[in-house]
C-alpha cells in the first residue's frame, strides 16, 4: 500500500530511537516548545526538524493537552494575567514587563466582561456568550438560550453567568441565573437557572437558586474546588453573612463557614480566590484584611493572610488578591483596577509594578496557559458578517495538507497516517518519558 505521507519512515525513525535509547533525547527547542508553545508556526517547524532530526509529535491529542496542563500546574509555570476593560491584554507573570494586546477571532466589544479562568479558558460574557482560549485562539459560541420563566409584575431581570470545570466528567460548564427583582425596592422575587455543558453543547433547566445573588462587582467569578461561591446575607443575623457554593458537577448547593469574627455591617466584604484557595477580603474604611482558607471546607483552616492600609494603598482602594510569587513570599494585588503592587508578606511592604502598555483602568484575572481545545465553533458574528467557520476550516486544512505532511494549526502539530492508534501510543509514551527525564 502506498505511503504518500511518509508514515513508514516516521514510525521506523521513532522505533530506532526508542530501541537505542528508551528515554529519547529531544532537541532543546522541542523541549522548550512542550513547556512554552510558541505562537509562530515557523518556530514549531524549526523545533521539530532541528539538526536534521525529524521528531514528530502530536499536541492535538487529549492526553498530551492534559500532560502539558498538568506540568504547568505542578511547576507553577506558564502563568499569565488577562486584562479587560479597554480591550483585552495578556501579561506574562514571570516577567510582568509588557501587556500584549489580544485580538479575539470573533466580534468582541470592550464592554463585554471576562470571567474567571478554568484551565486557560475564559467565558466572554457577550451576546451570545463565548468560551475562549486566548492562547490557542480557539473559541466556542454558546447556543441561544431563551428565558422560560414568566416575568413577575413590576419586575426587572438581572442576568449573572458563572463558569466552572466539572473534573468528574471532564466538562466545562456555564451557569446562567436570571433573577427578577422589584423595580422599585429591588427585592429579589424569583429566578431561573440553566446550565450549559461543552460536551453536549446544549442548555438545560435545573433547580432554581434558593437564594438571591448579590449585586456583584464585575461578575460571578469565584470558582474553587469545582464550585461557584457566593456571599449571601444571613437572614437570622443582619451582621453576618454566609458563603454558599454551587457544585458544577453534582449541581447541588452547600454552605461554608466564614472566617472567625467577620461581620458585614459597616464592612465591605467580598469573596475572591488566590492560587486555588478561597479568600475573603474585608475593607473597613481604608484598612483591608485578606483571609485565606488553606484547606477547602475546613472551618479551622481560615488564616489571616495580610492587613494593609494607607500609605501602602490609597484611601478607599478596592483590593483584590491575584497570585503568590514563585517563592510564595509575596502577593500580587490589584488596587482599585488601576495599578498592580507586590505585597511582601515578611517585610509588610509594597512595590509598585510597572507594566508597559497596560491600560489606565482594567479588571484582571490570573490564568494558566493551556492547549485545551474548543471545537465546533459553527457560525459566528464577526464585524457584522455571518461567517461559516466549519467551511473555512475545511478549506484551510485542505490547502495546508497539500503543502506538508505536518499540518500546523494554532501552534499545534497534526500528523496524518494510516495506523493512527499504534503510532500515537508509542509517540505519547516517548514524549512523556522525554519530558520527565529532563535530558538535553
Amino acid at each position: 500500500m502506498p505511503d504518500p505521507l511518509g508514515y513508514s519512515h516516521l514510525k521506523k525513525s521513532l522505533k530506532q530511537q526508542t530501541c537505542t535509547n528508551p528515554t529519547p533525547k529531544f532537541p532543546r527547542k522541542l523541549k522548550t516548545l512542550l513547556r512554552h508553545p510558541p505562537p509562530a508556526a515557523g518556530e514549531i517547524s524549526e523545533a521539530v526538524s532541528g539538526r536534521g532530526e525529524i521528531v514528530v509529535f502530536l499536541i492535538d491529542s487529549e492526553n498530551f493537552i492534559k500532560l502539558h496542563l498538568r506540568q504547568s500546574l505542578i511547576t507553577n509555570s506558564n502563568r499569565h494575567l488577562i486584562l479587560g476593560g479597554l480591550g483585552l491584554y495578556s501579561v506574562d507573570l514571570d516577567s510582568l514587563d509588557k501587556a500584549h494586546a489580544i485580538k479575539p477571532p470573533f466580534y468582541y466589544k470592550s464592554v463585554d466582561g471576562i470571567s474567571n479562568s478554568c484551565n486557560g479558558i475564559v467565558l466572554v460574557m457577550s451576546d451570545p456568550p463565548v468560551l475562549y482560549n486566548p492562547f490557542t485562539r480557539g473559541y466556542k459560541v454558546l447556543p441561544n438560550c431563551c428565558v422560560e420563566y414568566p416575568a413577575p409584575l413590576d419586575s426587572y431581570s438581572k442576568t449573572a453567568y458563572g463558569f466552572g470545570y466539572d473534573s468528574g466528567n471532564d466538562d466545562y460548564k456555564v451557569i446562567r441565573v436570571v433573577e427578577f427583582r422589584h423595580e422599585i425596592s429591588h427585592v429579589w422575587m424569583a429566578s431561573e437557572t440553566k446550565i450549559y455543558g461543552l460536551k453536549s453543547n446544549s442548555w438545560r433547566r435545573i433547580e432554581d437558586f434558593p437564594y438571591p445573588l448579590p449585586f456583584l462587582r464585575g461578575n460571578w467569578r469565584v470558582h474553587v474546588n469545582g464550585a461557584l461561591h457566593t456571599l449571601v446575607e444571613d437572614p437570622d443575623n443582619m451582621d453576618a453573612a454566609r458563603i454558599f457554593a454551587f457544585s458544577v458537577q453534582t449541581e447541588k448547593h452547600y454552605q461554608l463557614h466564614m472566617p472567625p469574627g467577620v461581620r458585614i455591617r459597616g464592612v465591605d466584604v467580598n469573596l475572591d480566590v488566590i492560587d486555588g484557595c478561597l479568600s475573603v477580603v474585608c475593607t473597613i474604611r481604608s484598612r483591608v484584611v485578606i483571609w485565606v482558607m488553606k484547606d477547602y471546607g475546613v472551618k479551622e483552616s481560615w488564616v489571616k493572610l495580610l492587613t494593609i492600609s494607607p500609605p501602602a494603598i490609597e484611601r478607599n482602594d478596592f483590593v483584590k488578591p491575584l497570585v503568590y510569587s514563585r517563592d510564595g513570599d509575596k502577593v500580587l494585588l490589584n488596587c482599585d483596577d488601576k495599578r498592580l503592587v507586590w505585597y511582601d508578606l515578611r517585610k509588610k511592604t509594597v512595590d509598585n509594578v510597572d507594566v508597559d502598555g497596560i491600560p489606565f483602568v482594567f479588571y484582571v484575572e490570573a490564568c494558566v496557559e493551556s492547549l485545551v481545545e474548543l471545537d465546533g465553533r459553527d457560525v459566528v458574528k464577526k464585524q457584522g458578517k455571518e461567517i461559516d467557520k466549519k467551511k473555512e476550516k475545511k478549506e484551510n486544512k485542505e490547502k495546508i495538507r497539500k503543502k506538508s505532511t505536518v499540518v500546523l494549526r494554532y501552534s499545534k502539530v497534526y500528523v496524518y497516517h494510516q495506523n493512527r492508534i499504534s503510532f500515537l501510543r508509542q509517540l505519547q509514551n516517548s514524549l512523556q518519558d522525554g519530558i520527565d527525564s529532563g535530558d538535553e
